[in-house]
């Protein structure tokens, strides 16, 4: 079968494209040669490969150009793609690994073999794609379309969603200012060609902070200059700070090149609508920092300041309590306040096993939204809607455990113990759904459904506690029961409902809210069903249905169903599990009549007319296994 497999090879140099085609061909394989990006978005649209392979330097479109395009597209995201390319060279490797590419391999004769495991792996393990539809839309491209392909997805679009992202697990670092520079260095250097950096922040008891990052290992003397020019911009730009102590840390120390710098840029950062430092970059390039180079770098900064802020903040706060400290010594004798805090400390590193909630959110085709929208409009919407979304979950004494991208993980029960706190998290969610309403979205770019959130709860007996080590530790919950409410979450799209709990928060809560079973799921990792119940905050076209929300707060119609639709539905349902799909079609085919785009009405219908015709065996359990998170 190996000759049905068509291979479409992205490779500018003549000599290495020959190697490969030799290569190949002798392995069976179906190979047509593109020399540049252009030219093979146009091949994938006529020899429709089953597996591309491309290096990442080309001209026209550039490898992960042409990855990200193809990876984005409905027709062509199922065409695995190999980067056959020099992985040593970081920044390709970088955006090689951001644009979706399904393997990497660094490009030499001595790794062919390589490349013919993966291939032959990759061919057998991928979907088959939809071949006829790539040749469809193939009809509809030409020269103009694939431009007008490639300027809707930017590489800045791709650039600003990408960082964010890696800035935001920086941010796990938080507690440690010097980390933090570390690995804003490091990322640094994927923004720009940073050949050395430097960064000055100033603190509120006027000490300086200052990191420098010598990536290239200039001499001493060479980056004894850069510092005279950075200290000297950093004092033009404040000229009224006095330091009074110096923090100075050379993240890369000096070496032996003596290359001029020939490019140099001095950027403020800013938090709080307040200038606390300034980052200094040169590098040996001449006119390096042009407007194009300078507007990635510039939403890098600008991502990058309030996770410095934070960093300083907490240092601040440290050394405010270590203040505190020594002025309660006076009072009170050393061993006593050591006994204090060490037992302190002790209590605080416990864990302990006990029943929470927890709780998932997630924005809906938010990966659609962040491609759409510049970063500093994502970072300042996620800001709000946190704001709005952790209120929410406060006001019903829940816990922030963390944000994820645009996700939230809230827990009820812990670390302070909470009377029903089942019905606390369902209420939590109905508020956090219906204040979607109140979310400004005029900044971003939104999908075609419009904006929504997906929530998932489970409840159960989760370890909780301190985790982590001596130097960093977080307050979390870790168990099972995570895992489930991660995955209930994630089927709200499925079911096409905001909000899905488990069976246990309805055994718990039933008596308190309006459910309607969804379904019995085998979730993603585990053997065991679970029922998943749909909630709901009023009765629509009844009174009260303006206010059936916690705090009287107006409910969304999709927290609303028609009494009349449920009791058609739960008895069709009830009939469904006694296997009597006919009667079961007659109550479903009621409720549809009630409300013609209810999606569960209409799923169960399907089920029972595909039961009629074909009886699932004896044993039937009726949970649906999910093979997606």
């Amino acid at each position: 079968m190996l000759e049905q497999k068509r291979i479409l090879l992205l490779e500018d140099s003549d000599i290495f494209a020959d190697m490969l085609l030799e290569f190949l061909t002798g392995l069976g394989y179906a190979v047509e040669r593109a020399a540049n990006g252009f030219e093979g978005l146009k091949a994938v649209y006529t020899f429709l490969p089953r597996l591309i392979i491309t290096d990442v330097d080309m001209p026209l479109f550039k490898g992960y150009q042409v990855s990200r395009l193809l990876k984005s597209r409905k027709n062509t995201r199922d065409i695995p793609i190999i980067m056959f390319t020099t992985l040593a060279e970081k920044r390709n490797k970088f955006w090689g690994s951001q644009a979706g590419a399904d393997w990497y391999i660094e490009k030499s004769p001595d790794n062919f073999v390589e490349l013919q495991i993966r291939t032959a792996q990759l061919l057998v393990e991928s979907a088959e794609p939809d071949f006829e539809a790539i040749a469809r839309e193939g009809r509809r491209i030409n020269h103009d379309a694939i431009i007008e392909m490639v300027n809707n997805l930017l590489d800045n679009k791709l650039f600003q969603t990408t960082v964010i992202g890696m800035l935001t697990e920086l941010s796990t670092r938080i507690r440690s200012l010097d980390e933090i520079i570390r690995g804003f260095f490091d990322l640094l250097c994927y923004v720009c060609e940073a050949e050395i950096a430097m960064v000055m922040i100033k603190r509120a008891d006027n000490s300086l902070h200052v990191y420098t990052a010598n990536q290239s290992g200039y001499t001493p003397a060479i980056e004894e200059d850069f510092t005279a020019i950075a200290v000297a911009d950093f004092n033009t730009r404040f000229p009224d700070f006095q330091v009074l102590a110096k923090h100075r840390v050379s993240i890369y120390p000096a070496g032996e090149k003596q290359k001029p710098l020939e490019s140099y840029v001095m950027i403020p950062l800013a938090a709080g609508g307040e200038q606390f430092a300034t980052v200094h970059i040169a590098n040996s390039i001449k006119e390096y920092f042009s407007p194009s180079a300078r507007d990635n770098l510039d939403v890098f900064l600008f991502a990058a300041a309030p996770v410095i802020a934070n960093a300083l903040s907490l240092l601040e706060m440290e050394a405010l309590q270590q203040k505190t400290r020594a002025a309660f010594a006076r009072y009170v004798p050393v061993e006593v306040m050591d006994e204090i805090i060490r037992k302190s400390s002790e209590a605080a590193s416990q864990s302990e096993t006990r029943n929470v909630v927890i709780l998932f959110s997630d924005i809906r085709d938010f990966t659609k939204i962040s491609e759409s929208t510049s970063a500093q409009d994502i970072v300042s919407f996620l800001n709000a809607y946190f704001s709005l979304m952790g209120n929410e979950v406060i006001a019903e004494g829940g816990h922030i455990d963390k944000f994820m991208g645009d996700a939230i993980m809230a827990v009820f029960g812990a670390p302070k113990a909470l009377a029903q706190a089942e019905a606390a998290a369902i209420r939590a969610a109905i508020r956090m759904t219906c204040a979607l309403d109140r979310v400004n979205t005029s900044r971003i770019a939104l999908p075609p459904g419009g904006f929504a959130a997906g929530i998932g709860i489970n409840c159960g007996e989760c370890v909780v506690g301190n985790i982590g080590f001596q130097d960093r530790m977080d307050y979390t919950v870790i168990g099972d029961a995570v895992n489930t409410a991660s995955r209930l979450e994630g089927i709200t799209r499925q079911y096409r409902h905001p909000v899905i709990v488990s069976e246990y928060l309805y055994s718990a809560a039933r008596d308190h809210f309006i459910f309607r079973k969804a379904d019995t799921v085998r979730v993603k990792g585990k053997d065991e069903p679970v029922g998943i119940y749909a909630v709901y905050a009023a009765y629509a076209g009844e009174a009260g249905e303006e206010t059936g929300a916690p705090g009287g707060l107006a409910v969304p119609p999709s927290l609303t169903i028609r009494r009349e639709l449920l009791d058609c539905y739960n008895k069709g349902l009830h009939l469904f599990a006694l296997r009597e799909w006919e009667a079961a079609q007659s109550y479903f085919a009621q409720a549809l009549a009630v409300n013609q785009e209810d999606y569960l009405c209409a799923l169960y219908l399907e089920r029972s007319a595909e039961f009629l015709k074909n009886p699932p065996p004896d044993g039937w359990d009726s949970a649906i296994t999910l093979r997606e998170k």
